[in-house]
């Protein structure tokens, strides 16, 4: 019985593994298609795995010995609360703390050789410091310990001067030693600051007083010390935090390579609709061969494995091929990840910049596997529907027919009935289980009136803009309306473009006549091949539109700058902890202007002076005199969109930090504007002459400033540790980090149209093979080869068109609803779309398609004579 069992299973293989390679040329075409999931799931977990690998060498290279630390609950940036010395020895004393590192920190600035960065200093004792790393640490007065990543980057070595700057003036130190790896070479909990300086705790000149903070060393696992931490935040009512342990386990590690594989996944669908097309052609090619087995007695089972081993010969190759592609794929966002990072951030910015590609074995076969359990499952229950008929059923295709005609009206009665009780569930989905019963009544009453009315009906909504209440489930909701109702619309137009092509049919439009006739009579493979572009399509749209509409927006509203000034200079809050300040007016200022910022019932209130109401560009004002009138104290103009006004308003001033005393004032109002408009999250503006006296109010230059001195601005401001901001470079460097995104999100969703152009080059290669019969009595009654080849090829233009036309037209619907929905938030804007880009992207699409279904056309030509022989 075993012996038979082998026998079986090796005639079983024999014919799957001869039938794979029969079909070569349908094989190497659907490998590209298939294995399109496994590589895009490859190359989004590769970026986790990345990312994974690079934080735990961090733990060692930028971590060491500190687990975690604890400090006051109240402690925020710019305030640090001492904490007790009781804490301290509580800890010395605790059995699962081995050692403890009491510091005080501030955030400061360190320049050398004319750069200038942002860093941490850490103010310990040195013997404290010694006993904590186990390591010999000689740090006097006015020497520091430098961190090996940010001498790196500044270009420092031991011995030489550097100046630091933590809030009260610059001082200079001398660098006695440059770490190597461990808690010295520390970037923050978060790995956020380019490196860290100790300095001994009599130099330190930061706020609060000695300890604010105090790292420790634990005992046992980093998985263990969540417990510890847990334990002494709840005990000394602390605020405890197991870095290690918090870093690894943190969702944002892994938010990038899901995020990935999430915005991939209408590349997958598009990949499982190939796979279903697959399924449906492998079977009919077989039907005649599996009945005449069926008949000579071979088992449903047998039968069955046999066609499944072959597929699943298909799709381990496919998936093999994927895996290898995902890593290269893996490289190419990585890079693009520290571009994007790098352009977004600072010049002197290190996040990922030393991140390199890991792929793990576990990540490949789970990208593998992945990608296929889908397809797989798809094809096994396709193969059992079919081998599970008896053989007369096979042979008689009206019956089965009419069997498949029954199963589709219950099945779309079913939806209908389902999607109406749903509604009376679920209102708040109604839109969607509407489009459902909207599915099931076209599958139920095929007709092109029901198809056209329910495509009008859906498309409508583009006329009924969303509100500012809407969610981003209405959001969703409308854009699938957009898309199923835009497929209603275009496969009702199918027949009648038939029928005015068939009344106007001159002697060279045969070829149109008979490619529309096919693609109207296989509604169904239409469908399917074309739902494979137009998701893809209507996506790019999509990522294409908004974005540019979003920039457009933004450069339109930024075009002179920030109220006709282009610089921005922010005063250090830091400063205003002890005492108020005011910032320095460099040399190269070009009519600045002061603003001092407060927080006036919990929004932001900014006091002007008389050099902004004489020269600031309000492009949204009408007259003018508001600015006369705001230089009578007491007076304000209120932001409020929704027009409303009082006389007066009255409220409590206070620094937006908390910083120094509040102060209860009643102001006047002359005038309002609509905060939407203004692009500044500013709603109450007085003038200087109203300032309260008692309030710690954050200072902001704002100026004009010659391109060339930019740099010297720049690195005045810097000096005093204050945060220049120069609103074109930032612009530019945000719009350019936007513009790196879409072209990585277009880049993945072209991935999607692999498995189109697959799809589409398959359904060619097989119509070319199965119509041979056909093409030859074509050829026999006198149609010309060329026509011939221009029906096979306009056939596969028009699927394919379908889909592209849909989906533009979808994408337009839904980039138009979502960019007017942000529009109405901030009170104007105008939708447009990128022609241009989005002409060259589907012209691109078009070359692409023309050459995949001419391939076949020119490779498979075969005389009439032998066409009439082959075999219906």
């Amino acid at each position: 019985m075993r012996k038979e069992v082998i026998e079986l299973l090796k005639v079983v293989f024999k014919i799957a593994f001869r039938n794979f390679l029969m079909r070569f040329k349908s094989v190497f075409v659907l490998i590209f298609g298939i294995g399109v999931p496994s590589m895009l799931l490859v190359g989004g977990l590769s970026l986790n795995d990345s990312i994974g690998r690079w934080t735990k060498r961090s733990l060692a290279e930028n971590f060491g010995c500190a687990d975690a630390y604890v400090e006051n609950r109240r402690n925020n940036i710019f305030f640090k609360i001492p904490l007790d010395q009781q804490i301290v020895d509580i800890l010395r004393k605790h059995q699962k703390i081995l050692s403890v590192l009491p510091v005080s920190e501030s955030i400061a600035q360190i320049e050398y050789g004319g750069k200038i960065l942002d860093c941490l200093v850490i103010a310990t004792s040195p013997e404290e410091l010694s006993y904590f790393v186990e390591e010999k640490i000689e740090l006097v007065s006015n020497n520091i310990l430098l961190s090996k990543e940010l001498a790196q980057i500044m270009n420092i070595r031991e011995n030489d001067f550097v100046a630091l700057d933590m809030g009260r003036g610059q001082k200079q130190f001398k660098v006695v030693k440059i770490s190597t790896d461990g808690f010295l070479n520390f970037r923050g909990e978060n790995l956020q600051y380019a490196g860290t300086v100790f300095i001994n705790r009599d130099d330190f000149q930061g706020v609060g007083g000695f300890p604010t903070k105090i790292y420790m060393r634990l005992e046992g696992s980093i998985e263990e010390h969540k417990a510890t931490t847990d334990w002494i935040s709840e005990e000394l009512k602390v605020k405890a935090v197991a870095m290690k342990f918090q870093l690894l386990n943190s969702p944002a590690n892994r938010t990038l390579g899901y995020l990935t594989i999430a915005f991939s996944s209408f590349s997958v669908i598009a990949s499982f609709i190939l796979v279903y097309v697959f399924a449906q052609s492998f079977v009919e090619e077989r039907s005649t061969t599996m009945v005449t087995l069926r008949i000579l007695g071979m088992k449903t089972g047998h039968l069955s494995a046999i066609l499944i081993y072959e597929g699943l010969i298909y799709f381990l190759i496919a998936g093999l091929c994927g895996g290898i592609m995902g890593t290269f794929l893996g490289d190419f966002l990585l890079r693009r990840l520290r571009t994007i990072s790098g352009t977004l951030m600072s010049e002197f910015y290190i996040g990922f910049s030393d991140l390199t590609l890991y792929v793990s074995p576990l990540t490949v076969f789970t990208g593998i596997l992945g990608g296929l359990v889908i397809p797989l499952i798809i094809f096994i229950l396709k193969i059992r529907t079919i081998t599970h008929h008896p053989p007369v059923e096979m042979l008689r295709t009206e019956s089965h027919v009419r069997t498949q005609r029954w199963k589709r009206k219950i099945s779309g009665g079913s939806m209908i009935v389902l999607s109406m009780v749903m509604i009376l569930i679920y209102p708040k989905f109604w839109l969607f289980f509407f489009l459902i019963a909207a599915l099931g009544g076209v599958v139920v009453f095929p007709t092109t009136f029901l198809s056209l009315g329910m495509g009008i009906f859906l498309v409508s909504f583009i006329y009924f803009p969303l509100t500012q209440s809407a969610t981003v489930w209405d959001i969703l909701q409308r854009g699938a309306s957009f898309f199923i109702g835009s497929w209603f619309l275009f496969l009702s137009l199918i027949s009648p473009l038939r029928k005015i092509f068939s009344r106007w049919m001159k002697k060279g439009s045969v070829s149109t006549f008979i490619a529309l006739s096919y693609v109207e009579r296989n509604r169904k493979n239409t469908f399917i091949i074309a739902s494979m572009f137009s998701l893809i399509v209507f996506m790019m749209t999509l990522v294409l539109v908004v974005p540019y509409n979003m920039e457009k927006f933004v450069l339109e509203k930024m075009k002179t700058g920030l109220f006709g000034y282009d610089l921005m200079v922010i005063y250090n809050p830091l400063k205003l902890v002890l005492s108020k300040g005011e910032p320095d007016l460099s040399k190269d200022l070009q009519n600045p202007s002061k603003i001092y910022v407060a927080q006036f019932n919990d929004d932001l209130i900014a006091f002007v002076d008389d050099n902004f109401l004489k020269d600031a560009v309000v492009s949204i004002e009408t007259n003018k005199r508001w600015r006369e009138q705001l230089l009578e104290p007491g007076t304000i103009v209120v932001g409020d969109f929704e027009g409303a006004r009082s006389l007066q308003i009255t409220g409590k001033v206070k620094s937006p930090f908390g910083f120094g005393e509040t102060e209860n004032m009643t102001f006047r109002v002359v005038d309002t504007f609509d905060m939407r408009q203004l692009m500044v999250p500013v709603k109450y503006v007085a003038s200087i002459n109203s300032i309260p006296e008692k309030v710690r109010l954050i200072p902001v230059i704002i100026s004009r400033v010659d391109p060339a001195n930019v740099m010297q601005v720049k690195d005045f401001y810097r000096k005093r540790f204050d945060f220049p901001i120069y609103i074109k470079e930032e612009l530019n460097r945000v719009f350019s980090g936007i513009d790196l995104l879409i072209q990585t999100g277009v880049t993945l969703l072209y991935f999607g149209l692999i498995s189109g152009f697959s799809g589409i080059a398959f359904y060619s290669l097989r119509n070319v093979i199965v119509r041979k019969r056909m093409s030859g009595t074509l050829r026999a009654i006198g149609m010309s080869g060329k026509s011939l080849s221009a029906a096979f090829i306009l056939e596969n233009l028009i699927v394919a068109s379908m889909g592209i036309i849909t989906g533009i037209f979808a994408g337009y619907l839904e980039s138009k609803d979502v960019s007017n929905f942000i529009f109405s938030i901030f009170g104007s804007g105008q939708f447009s779309v990128p022609i241009w880009e989005l002409a060259g992207l589907i012209l691109a699409i078009y070359m692409i398609i023309s050459l995949v279904v001419t391939l076949p056309v020119l490779v498979i030509r075969t005389s009439p004579v032998e066409a009439l022989r082959a075999p219906d």
